[in-house]
């Protein structure tokens, strides 16, 4: 729960409970609000139609007084409580809170007495903004330990299931055999992550390749793929082993002309990729060093500051952001509810083939220097998202039509945190068509996609006021060990400059 100031301790109660509500079922951007709230909760990859988030009774218990209004909305299963209400209606929930606690866009700046204005024309406000989090916080894990990242099934079915992925895939897999010198049926294939349909072994297996090893650390799901693939009769060619794939060797150590690593997580490197790929670079591959040995070629993380309307909506005391602990928001990349404020900047560039050289990642003596980047605000960027906010609070009925404006353009003048979200490519090849988008490339657009976009949120309340030309200069230490069960850390630094 939020912080109270006890004044307000009865109707901040009331208020954060249907906050919590709405945050529950807004979709799965709001994940990580929901998990520094209701502790065992949490969505990693869900896509597009993962609209139901389920929390522990006892949890729910906590607000169970402010409860009788939504007793429609919620669902009791025996276990456990699920929010089933549209997106639609917990957003005018939210505009009930938001008109009870007076407490819609309190900026961290708001408007200064005009004589105080004048004299600071030409002042530049220096905001500190920081977060801090590991790969594994508010997701789910293969292990009590919460060393590495694991799935839920609705999981795999959105990545399965997604038109932007599983396609680029088969194709990029069809391609590489058929292309490799004497065909397929020379081709020995690595799938490292086969998870529980087998999905890519299968497609090897039917593209023609000699002989596949499926890898998964997750032993019921690696039962699950081996059932279907007795299913879809290649028992004879696909060989299931299940654990790390760093504790495995390969049968009488043989090497594999082919490896298909979809370990990307929505940061590319959160999900034990480099680890993984490093060891598999040393001791399963014939010619690591060649980019036609891997599918994906290359995994890369972009970034740009954001705006968030739920960060605007809720601030300090009824609301403390303060509780997430650094813990990232992960939205669904068609979430209009956040919007970037500036071009979008490469953080991570992972070349498989090149991945022991990796100097952005591979540590030296355990000591690695932050990168830092330079963001612009732009005035253009600030125009539309006034525009998308705009439409946001008004189809979501948060707020009184005469107050829409002013809420949409203090909301698109705002930064919550730096956002990232992954783009793979499958092939090195410069002119290369076949490559994932989880966001439009270069722009950053809001597209459909299985993988989120990772917001931390920076400060406790919204920096605002921004305009054309403002600076968000932020150091980056993305602490990416050599060791899959030594899960990724993730540190931002830095400051806002406003000028006035």
């Amino acid at each position: 729960m939020a912080r109270f100031i006890q004044q307000q301790q009865q109707i901040t109660k009331c208020c954060l409970f249907y906050l919590f509500v709405a945050i529950l079922i807004a979709d799965q951007s709001r994940i990580a609000v929901v998990n520094a709230f209701f502790p065992g909760v949490a969505v990693q990859r869900q896509g597009e139609d993962c609209s139901k988030i389920s929390t522990n009774r006892n949890i729910v218990k906590q607000t169970q007084n402010y409860q009788e209004e939504t007793d429609d909305d919620i669902k009791n299963d025996g276990n456990k409580i699920s929010s089933t209400m549209s997106r639609r209606s917990a957003m005018q929930r939210c505009g009930g809170i938001a008109a009870a606690t007076t407490v819609l866009s309190p900026f961290l700046f708001g408007a200064l007495p005009r004589q105080a204005a004048q004299a600071a024309d030409d002042v530049t406000k220096v905001i500190p903004i920081s977060a801090s989090w590991s790969a594994v916080d508010g997701l789910n894990s293969l292990d009590e330990g919460k060393k590495v990242v694991g799935f839920d099934r609705s999981a795999y079915n959105a990545m399965k299931d997604d038109p932007s992925r599983t396609p680029l895939f088969k194709k990029a897999i069809i391609d590489r055999l058929n292309a490799a010198p004497g065909g397929p049926s020379t081709q020995t294939v690595l799938d490292l992550g086969t998870g529980p349909f087998a999905l890519f072994s299968i497609m090897a297996a039917e593209a023609g390749a000699k002989k596949v090893f499926a890898i998964e650390a997750n032993k019921e799901v690696a039962q699950s793929a081996r059932f279907l693939i007795k299913k879809s009769g290649f028992s004879d060619i696909i060989t299931v082993l299940d654990g790390v794939s760093t504790e495995l060797t390969l049968p009488d150590n043989e090497k594999v002309d082919l490896v298909v690593a979809e370990l990307v997580g929505s940061i590319a490197t959160e999900e034990g990729a480099y680890a993984t790929v490093l060891d598999a670079h040393t001791r399963f591959v014939k010619r690591p060093n060649s980019p036609k040995s891997w599918i994906p070629s290359r995994i890369q993380t972009y970034a740009a500051p954001a705006s968030y309307t739920l960060h605007n909506l809720f601030q300090p005391p009824a609301f403390d952001w303060d509780k997430l602990a650094g813990q990232p928001v992960r939205f669904n990349c068609r979430d209009e509810g956040l919007q970037l404020l500036s071009d979008p900047v490469l953080v991570e560039d992972v070349s498989f083939a090149d991945i022991p050289n990796n100097i952005a990642l591979t540590k030296k003596d355990n000591i690695t220097e932050p990168r830092q980047y330079t963001f612009t605000v732009d005035g253009e960027r600030i125009k539309q998202n006034t525009v998308a906010f705009r439409e946001e609070y008004r189809k979501n009925k948060v707020i009184k039509d005469e107050e829409l404006e002013e809420l949409a353009l203090s909301t698109a003048r705002s930064f919550t945190g730096v956002a990232f979200w992954p783009r793979i490519l499958m092939d090195d090849e410069k002119d290369s068509t076949n490559v994932i988008n989880s966001r439009t490339f270069p722009e950053g657009g809001h597209q459909r996609s299985h993988w989120q976009t990772v917001l931390p949120i920076m400060n406790s309340t919204p920096v605002g006021g921004l305009k054309s030309g403002d600076k968000v200069v932020v150091n980056a230490d993305f602490d990416v060990p050599s060791k899959v069960l030594v899960p990724p850390k993730y540190r931002l630094e830095g400051n806002v400059f406003v000028k006035n």
